[in-house]
């Protein structure tokens, strides 16, 4: 194969331009984002149950809900949520699960569940996490402030037709949320007084609006010719024609009621405020859209397309502001340039270590030229199998080139050994890849036999590692095709055999080098049992240092944002929480770092009005003296006062690398139970414990107090007497107070809106008094006397964790305790805070931590058994692989003092590097150990050829190693976006790398000295 290779230089150029040519344009085709698709598949099923409490919703749909959805194949967990009004169900279902066939298979079993009447159709939607976060924000404003009514009506109407149906038709985008937004509404108010004149209730009116404003489908009048559809129209097209309808004999709707264009009942608030140039603009009123992608969408280009799209939009809306916030790209386009250009300068690195070492600028650039023609072949190949650019591919691809220039480096040293010893440059070429063609498949083997492990794992923790192990499997096959094909090519016709002065004057100092290295071989073969000793205390005290280590999932970054989640007490009103949060919002503006704070009420999707959050947006990194954790310091401190003034729960959140979805703290737990008293019991004694032991902070839960609830208990006797029952009785009170019944419809422009029956007094205690209803005789009876009121509290939302009641806690770690000792602290003292008949989940990031750290053990041993296979297929030997792989474990000595030194705790990205790391270390030990097989075939003892192979592989395994850190030093070194990630990664390999070098070329051969007469005495029975 090798003579073909050297015979036909054309057919290997063409090989070459190929890859070139294919992964120049896969690049430029490659989806771009900050992580693999990591999106949870997730399906919410919303129902509404208009006027009933959240007890009520609980049993009559929550309950049958996920009692039909718990069967379902690959359902992770149910949660869920009853408030009044509303029952949200999420489903949560194993990441391999295709979202289409989850949403499919709920909406089955929900089709299958019956309600009550009253109960409005359940709406099941796709939901992923991932997706869920807004690429990008437009927050729409008047650019004077609205006089009345019509003008704020015209602006949410405007960006209702004209601005959210144009970002809809992008491609990719997936919903378009509308926050803050008023929706129109017709809503008719009649007067009590005068319904009590004309002897009408509100079901009067409701039942003649409902009655008479109509448009039904008559069928069809089919001839012998024709055939003609039947509309019976009798529906209002304007306000002036809802006056016109009869509620009783000659009264006029108009005459009894006040109707006007007015609002939706709002639900939700949304505020800009941005300080630009020191001085404050500030966009308290407007409409906020947040645009999704849908799963796979390409984020920046969606937001390309948007910003292109705002000239048209802002022609469009010639009376209001677009401000373009909060988008999520520029992050993403600044770590991948970050990546990009520690590609770029570690490859420049390697280059420079290879040319220091080999002193020749023909071989520096044949090696160089490995590098690009690999990774661009890797670009064509990650297409192929439908990846993406991201953080994880493109620090794998970096980490790529210290084995690609390593690979490089082995073909061109050994050829250039052939050409030293006289031979020509064909014959060198062919000799030289020919000898080590053997080392090369055993190196690329045991590299891709790391990754085969991988390729198993499951979850979000599963999708980085085979987005990382992909990359790099891919990056090693073209590397390996690269190098026995194109570097024996290119060598054997511009490789020469001359020296330059600089060669000359510098390989005194190699030749010294090899000569004290030998010196050192000598002494650790004496005296092998002492230094055997050494480092088996240096690997226990490695086991030690590992619990010194903190542990996390991802670690946190100076993103330049951070959320402040705001929560006062159920009952209060909209208005009044505007109020309030606008005065944490002010003080906002007081922060110099600050650069705009975008303020959103009733953001969840139960639209609570008394939760709140404002995202905060700080200037770049580079432009403030002042880190993130210090500014969120100071604020936490700034809104003890705040907390106490206006009596409002102020939590300072940062936002994670990953959104876990309503509540983005690092350590989440949910305890759930069918005891509600147990359960409360140990919400209080596991708060308690974590205030105790000072590790956390902003310790909250998702338990609400409970709604001030006006209670009304009919005297069933009296009612009786006044020929009334309790249901007469209870749907007069829900007519009337129920704030918004949609009674009909109202048709303009094509577009449909409520007609909604309202109580003109529906704020004040005294109107229940005053309420009249009419009983079976016809008769108009008031309801004071009927009933008796008592004023107490209802449960505003209720939770439910796999059909358990549950309560979820979170908190944010104060300085210097890590995600994972701060989870062992509660795991391991449960017993004190734990009751019977209450169970718990750590959920979030600290859940995935948890995997992390279980998945990379089973991958490691796995991997481990792994590479003893292939080796010893290789070798065709029982002993030798153990040799190459004692290093494996050692090397996680440097690799964990290196991160204890830097203060790094051991995250998802480190661990990745720990995996890379179990394949480059048996590497040096494979080319030791290789050379020193064939001295020992060729006559010499095993102390000969251990120190003819130490002289021989000293430079290349110095060199590729050498190359290998310099290329991962951008990575190690790096500031800026993506460095939190970035930098223990790099950290963790240099050390590793650095540590097996010296077991490679010091213990290496001791092991090989102690076991080769065993591997002697073995191979006689098995040959």
């Amino acid at each position: 194969m090798f003579k073909l290779i050297l015979a036909r230089p054309i057919g290997v150029l063409m090989f070459i331009l190929a890859l070139a040519f294919f992964g120049m344009g896969a690049l430029n085709r490659l989806s771009v984002e900050l992580y693999p698709n990591i999106d949870v598949p997730m399906v919410t099923i919303t129902t509404a149950y208009p006027g009933a409490n959240a007890q009520i919703v609980e049993s009559k749909v929550t309950d049958k809900i996920e009692e039909a959805v718990s069967g379902i194949d690959a359902l992770k967990k149910i949660t869920s949520i009853s408030a009044d009004n509303v029952s949200v169900v999420v489903a949560e279902f194993e990441l391999e699960k295709p979202i289409e066939v989850a949403a499919n298979d709920v909406r089955d079993k929900v089709s299958s569940v019956s309600f009550g009447s009253e109960v409005k159709s359940p709406i099941v939607e796709k939901l992923n996490i991932g997706g869920t976060t807004p690429v990008i924000s437009l927050f729409i404003s008047p650019k004077n402030l609205p006089k009345d009514k019509k003008e704020l009506l015209a602006l949410h109407t405007h960006t209702d037709l004209n601005i959210k149906p144009l970002l809809q038709r992008i491609k990719g985008v997936g919903r378009v949320n509308l926050v803050g937004f008023l929706e129109r509404e017709i809503h008719i108010k009649p007067s009590p007084s005068t319904l009590n004149k004309y002897n009408l209730t509100f079901s009067d009116v409701a039942n003649a609006i409902n009655s008479q404003n109509i448009e039904i489908d008559g069928g069809k009048i089919i001839s012998s010719d024709k055939e003609w559809k039947i509309l019976t129209k009798a529906d209002a097209n304007s306000i002036k024609e809802l006056e016109e309808i009869l509620v009783g004999d000659r009264i006029r709707l108009g005459d009894i009621a006040l109707i006007e264009e007015s609002f939706k009942e709002p639900r939700s608030f949304t505020s800009l405020k941005i300080k630009a140039n020191s001085k404050e603009e500030a966009n308290s009123l407007g409409v906020l859209l947040e645009i999704e992608k849908i799963t796979g969408a390409n984020e920046i280009e969606i937001t390309k397309a948007i910003k292109e799209l705002m000239p048209s939009l802002e022609a469009l809306s010639k009376d209001y502001q677009i401000t373009l916030i909060r988008d999520t790209t520029t992050y993403i386009k600044d770590s991948l340039k970050a990546v990009q250009f520690d590609l770029i300068l570690g490859a420049i690195l390697a280059v420079l270590v290879v040319f220091i070492f080999l002193r020749d600028l023909r071989i520096t650039l044949i090696a160089a030229l490995s590098i690009p023609s690999s990774i661009l072949g890797t670009f064509a190949l990650m297409e192929v199998f439908g990846m993406s650019l991201n953080l994880v591919t493109m620090i794998a691809l970096t980490l790529a080139i210290g084995i690609i220039i390593d690979d490089a480096i082995v073909v061109i040293e050994n050829i250039y050994k052939k050409m030293e010893e006289g031979k020509e440059r064909r014959e060198a070429a062919y000799l030289g890849i020919k000898e080590i063609s053997f080392a090369l498949i055993a190196i690329s083997c045991m590299l891709l036999s790391v990754f085969v492990p991988i390729a198993n794992m499951s979850g979000i923790t599963g999708r980085f590692f085979v987005s990382f192990g992909i990359s790099l499997t891919l990056a090693i096959i073209v590397s390996y095709l690269v190098v026995i094909s194109f570097i024996p090519s290119l060598s054997a016709r511009v490789i020469k055999h001359t020296k330059s002065a600089f060669y000359l004057k510098s390989e005194k100092y190699f030749i010294k080098l090899e000569e004290f290295y030998i010196k050192v071989l000598n002494f650790a073969l004496n005296y092998s049992k002492a230094l055997l000793v050494g480092v088996f205390l240096l690997f226990v005290a490695s086991v030690f240092l590992i619990t010194r280590l903190g542990v996390e999932f991802l670690p946190s970054e100076d993103k330049a944002e951070f959320d402040i989640k705001l929560t006062a007490k159920p009952g209060i009103s909209l208005e009044e929480m505007r109020k309030i949060t606008l005065k944490v919002q002010e003080e906002l503006l007081k922060v110099q770092e600050v650069e705009y704070s975008l303020l959103n009420i009733g953001f969840t999707s139960e639209q609570k009005v008394y939760e709140g959050k404002i995202y905060v947006r700080l200037s770049p990194y580079n432009e403030r003296e002042k880190s993130q954790k210090e500014i969120m310091a100071s604020l936490r401190e700034t809104y003890k006062k705040y907390a106490k003034e206006l009596n409002l729960e102020i939590t300072l959140i940062e936002i994670p690398q990953i959104s876990l979805g309503e509540d983005d703290s690092p350590l989440q737990l949910s305890l759930y139970s069918l005891q509600d008293i147990a359960l409360e019991q140990s919400v209080q004694k596991i708060q308690d414990f974590m205030e105790k032991s000072g590790k956390y902070r902003d310790i909250h839960t998702d338990i609400k107090p409970k709604t001030p609830q006006i209670t009304l208990k009919i005297d069933k006797a009296l009612a009786s007497k006044y020929h009334l029952n309790a249901t007469q009785i209870a749907l007069a009170i829900s007519n009337a107070f129920s704030g918004a019944r949609e009674v009909s419809y109202f048709r303009e422009r094509g577009r449909e809106y409520s007609i909604i029956l309202l109580s003109s007094k529906k704020d004040a205690k005294e109107d229940l008094k005053h309420l009249t209803l009419k009983n079976s005789l016809g008769e108009v009876v008031f309801l004071e006397g009927l009933v008796s009121f008592e004023e107490e509290g209802a449960l505003s939302s209720i939770k439910r964790y796999d059909r358990q009641r549950s309560v979820n806690i979170y908190a944010n770690l104060n300085e210097g305790v890590s995600l994972g000792e701060a989870t062992s602290l509660l795991e391991d003292n449960k017993e004190i805070w734990l009751e019977p008949m209450v169970n718990y989940k750590i959920e979030g990031y600290a859940k995935y931590m948890q995997e992390t750290n279980s998945a990379f053990i089973v991958a490691m041993v796995s991997a481990f058994v792994l590479i003893y296979f292939i080796l010893a297929t290789l070798y065709e030997s029982l002993l030798q692989p153990l040799i190459i792989m004692i290093t494996l474990p050692l090397s996680f000595v440097g690799a964990f003092l290196a991160l204890f030194v830097s203060g790094n705790a051991l995250s998802l990205f480190s661990i990745m590097g720990l995996m890379l790391l179990m394949g480059l270390v048996g590497k040096n030990a494979t080319l030791l150990i290789d050379v020193a097989n064939l001295k020992r075939e060729e006559g010499e003892t095993i102390k000969e050829a251990l120190f003819n192979a130490g002289r021989l592989r000293l430079r290349p395994i110095l060199m590729t190693t050498i190359a290998m850190v310099f290329g991962m030093l951008p990575l190690a070194l790096a500031q800026g976006e993506g460095s939190a990630i970035k930098s223990p990664m790099g950290i963790a390999m240099i050390g590793g790398l650095l540590f097996s070098m010296f077991l490679s070329l010091v213990f290496v051969p001791i092991f090989y000295r102690m076991l080769a007469p065993l591997d002697d005495f073995l191979k006689k029975y098995y040959r």
